[in-house]
């Protein structure tokens, strides 16, 4: 357990949403961090779960009424609110939100925001429609004003059995960006922590510099910086490539680069050096990492083969065409008197096989298969043809699990078996795939050359 928290309280809110069971976990990985929490509810999130669950993993009374004759402290919601250094809602409801937009403080946690000058970080989980509603999205941007943070649901299949974003973030997410804010170098006046809603609602990055890994260790930036994938030089593609066709258009596909830039900003968080070769992408990429930018499938080739002799670990995340346009037009082609236009392709470098060729030492090859069917038996086949150490497949027709979306549903293979995984987050899967690199260097530290490799 890291000690790197133990000063900070934590006032942990937990409102009447069905996503409530999950606040316990952020609490107990809270705690893990070395993080004191005390809990406050909402009478409705007390129809969910108990507050005797909290009181009994955190042996602090659990506020819900300040009225009420079982609590010993007759004026809870300003004491409460004063002792803590950061104010954690999760989840956030549409109506707590609206709450605190509109300074509305008719129960004990509405009393304990207005009463409190710690830090606010909310976690709002809710239908998609209620998420979209103008009424809730002024209400964030009013709370976002006037400095308070969020970590922003994500896109999955929600309690109403609707797929869309509502879907309350990954509990590591949370944790992570939780100690992010806590680790921030606070306003000083009088030797006082000072509210930082003042300096502006700036929405967190979820990339955040805590590690929260699968197995529920939590490391702090300076732990992560020398962790457990210290001394890799990983080198990852990212994004889907344009195949010209003229100087107007081009073939394509429907990669934003999301998963691949959530697991570069996963390993970087972890220790690792890492380099993105980014071909079109419809998403920013982390910070901290080197890019080069290469759009097409032998611009990425190129890219690849010339700083591949330095990685330690090779990630082809990357959509790259199989097939390009033989001959690019000069100028845009018309269509006036045409009625049909053919188009010769011609096969573009295949970029896992020339890599897993090339390699040499301790050198790992990991490959994604994106498929539409038959998945599991494309991703072993692709595995088997080219040599990897490594496969994640996924059915991208599967809800949620598609093209530009914040979540994923995969299957990681590796010569020892298969792990199939439920619907997370992309960055949650991010480092489930470190792990298993991780996992491959312990069960075979040497990693000596396959057979055909020197």
């Amino acid at each position: 357990m890291s000690n790197e928290m133990n000063k900070y309280k934590i006032g942990l809110g937990v409102t009447g949403g069905i996503a409530v069971y999950k606040a316990i976990e952020v609490m107990r990985l809270l705690q893990k961090a070395g993080c004191e929490v005390s809990v406050a509810m909402t009478r409705h999130a007390t129809e969910f779960v108990r507050p005797l669950t909290f009181r009994a993993l955190t042996d602090r009374h659990v506020i819900v009424d300040d009225y009420d004759a079982a609590n010993p402290d007759p004026i809870a919601h300003i004491n409460f609110s004063q002792e803590i250094d950061l104010l954690l809602i999760v989840p956030a409801t549409a109506s707590i939100i609206a709450k605190f937009a509109n300074g509305i403080a008719d129960d004990f946690l509405s009393s304990t925001y207005l009463a409190s000058t710690a830090p606010v970080l909310i976690a709002p989980a809710m239908n998609v429609t209620m998420w979209q509603q103008a009424a809730t999205q002024r209400n964030l941007e009013r709370l976002k004003a006037d400095g308070v943070r969020f970590v922003d649901p994500v896109e999955g299949e929600l309690a109403c059995k609707t797929v869309g974003t509502g879907k309350l973030e990954d509990v590591e997410n949370i944790v992570r960006q939780t100690l992010t804010v806590l680790s921030e170098p606070p306003a000083v006046a009088g030797g006082l922590r000072v509210s930082q809603r003042s300096a502006g609602g700036t929405k967190i990055d979820r990339s955040g510099n805590w590690a929260v890994l699968s197995d529920g260790e939590v490391k702090p930036p300076a732990t992560a910086g020398g962790s457990d994938l210290a001394g890799e030089h990983i080198l990852i593609t990212v994004g889907g490539t344009r195949e010209a066709i003229d100087p107007v258009r081009f073939i394509s596909n429907h990669s934003s680069g999301k998963m691949g830039f959530a697991v570069a900003a996963a390993a970087r968080d972890r220790g690792a050096k890492v380099t993105v070769v980014a071909a079109s992408t419809s998403v920013e990429p982390p910070e901290g990492v080197e890019l080069i930018h290469a759009i097409s499938a032998q611009e990425m080739f190129d890219a690849v083969m010339e700083n591949v002799a330095d990685a330690t670990v090779f990630i082809g995340a990357a959509a790259v065409a199989d097939y390009a346009p033989a001959n690019v037009a000069d100028a845009k082609i018309k269509k006036e008197g045409n009625d049909e236009f053919s188009l010769e392709l011609k096969k573009t470098p295949d970029i896992l096989s020339e890599v897993s060729k090339r390699r040499s030492g301790r050198q790992l090859v990991i490959g994604f298969a994106a498929e539409t069917n038959d998945v599991i038996e494309y991703a072993k086949s692709k595995m088997a043809k080219k040599n990897l150490d490594m496969v994640i497949a996924n059915d991208i027709t599967a809800q949620g699990a598609g093209f530009n979306t914040d979540t994923n549903i995969a299957t990681i293979l590796t010569p020892q078996g298969e792990t199939a995984l439920g619907l997370m987050s992309k960055r949650a899967l991010a480092d489930k795939i470190l792990d298993e690199i991780v996992n491959l260097r312990r069960s075979n530290p040497a990693n000596a050359a396959r057979s055909g490799n020197s």
